[in-house]
């Protein structure tokens, strides 16, 4: 990797993530709680979880199996297999939407659930395109991409005001996205057809989705678990104490994807590289903590100022979960790219149980307090495993060898 490049790619891409995620958080959803109250706010939280477990496994895994895969497709002068794969998710997607939406709030209207299906294979689309961008390492196209959409949301968000569809806010910004995207590649001009690769493509793409839908399950669990145990009220108050935390959180994740896109171009990594990453995490992530803590009180108070009293109790907890998932993130990318694809699904699911079994054990004890340090406890748990997982493959090889997956 060259050193320059890489921090100036990483830039790039944590200003990409950070402009829609600023707009969603700092004007979309404060304009929602603010026009439909507490109750309603907590509610539509949870169908946007739903949404983007729905949606964004579907697309992210197509564009990671586009990203490890697109050498030996070009080797091979082979082109298919990805728009096939596109198609059924997005019908996929459409189905599990409307199902889980329809469980979750039975009062949904058809227009509710029209625009549901739009703006998950809108999503599902954008996350696999987008992968043009990183095939070639273009951080700037991707940032390009980014304001197009943030600007979307806000005008979203204007037509919210007089509409009250939530949804037309994110219909918006991937309307926008999608845009500037078709303008700068051919990825959906390919042919749709079946190559002789597809049956290993699609086989790690299923492997690949299992974990990716177990994570993002977990990233969203909090919300789809707090509803029914303690209502949309108490949503509303532990989302608003998790917002500062996942903004700090999802504007160094982005570095997760500019490592991947550097690992796939080669066949090995120094130990030294690995924790050297990890360390500078490290400080950025306490740095961040600090900061969110510091600034929390004044940004509850104005933004959500309803529930600020209630939500300021958990922030200690919920921050130090999010920068804990952060270091995970790190790590991932080399587990991702050094060990065989079936390590995700088997940590995904350890995950899973962790997370479920100390949210529950804690929660008894005390109620949303202790729900929220058992998803600590867990996020913990996490960090250890995929360290240790890494160390695991490190030792038997000593010089981190490239895997297929499988």
């Amino acid at each position: 990797m060259k050193k320059k490049q890489f921090l100036v790619d990483s830039l790039l891409n944590i200003i990409s993530a950070a402009l829609p995620l600023l707009i969603l958080q700092l004007v979309s959803y404060p304009l929602i709680a603010r026009a439909l109250g507490g109750e309603e706010y907590g509610l539509i939280i949870t169908l946007i979880s739903v949404f983007t477990v729905v949606s964004f496994p579907l697309g992210n895994v197509l564009n990671n199996i586009r990203l490890l895969r697109d050498k030996e497709y070009k080797n091979e002068n082979l082109e298919g297999d990805f728009n096939p794969l596109l198609v059924g998710s997005s019908f996929i997607s459409i189905l599990l939407i409307i199902i889980i939406s329809f469980y979750i709030d039975s009062s949904l209207s058809i227009l509710d659930y029209l625009l549901l299906c739009l703006i998950t294979v809108g999503s599902i689309w954008k996350e696999y395109l987008v992968v043009t961008f990183r095939l070639v390492l273009n951080y700037k196209g991707i940032l390009l991409n980014n304001i197009y959409m943030s600007v979307g949301y806000l005008i979203g968000s204007i037509i919210f005001l007089y509409l009250e569809y939530w949804q037309i806010i994110y219909f918006v910004g991937l309307l926008f996205s999608l845009i500037y995207i078709i303008r700068h590649t051919s990825l959906h001009k390919e042919k749709y057809k079946l190559s002789t690769l597809f049956k290993d493509t699609a086989s790690n793409g299923v492997s690949l989705y299992i974990a990716n839908l177990l994570k993002n399950v977990l990233s969203y669990a909090d919300k789809l678990i707090l509803l029914p145990l303690l209502g949309p009220v108490s949503v509303a108050i532990y989302y608003s104490s998790t917002i500062l935390g996942k903004i700090i959180s999802m504007m160094i994740n982005p570095v997760n994807s500019v490592i991947l896109s550097y690992l796939v171009k080669v066949d090995n990594i120094s130990i030294k590289k690995v924790v050297k990453m990890f360390s500078v995490s490290l400080v950025l992530g306490a740095v961040g903590y600090i900061t969110t803590i510091w600034i929390s009180p004044y940004f509850l108070g104005f933004f959500y100022n309803d529930w600020a009293e209630e939500s300021l109790e958990l922030v200690y907890i919920t921050t130090a979960t999010a920068i804990i998932s952060v270091l995970s993130t790190v790590v991932q990318p080399f587990n991702l790219r050094f060990n065989k694809i079936s390590w995700q699904i088997y940590m995904s699911g350890l995950h899973l149980f962790v997370y479920v079994a100390a949210a529950f054990y804690f929660y008894k004890i005390d109620g949303l307090k202790g729900f929220t340090f058992g998803v600590l406890v867990a996020a913990v748990f996490k960090l250890i495993m995929q360290l240790g997982v890494f160390m695991l493959n490190y030792r038997r090889s000593q010089t981190v060898k490239g895997s297929k997956g499988g």
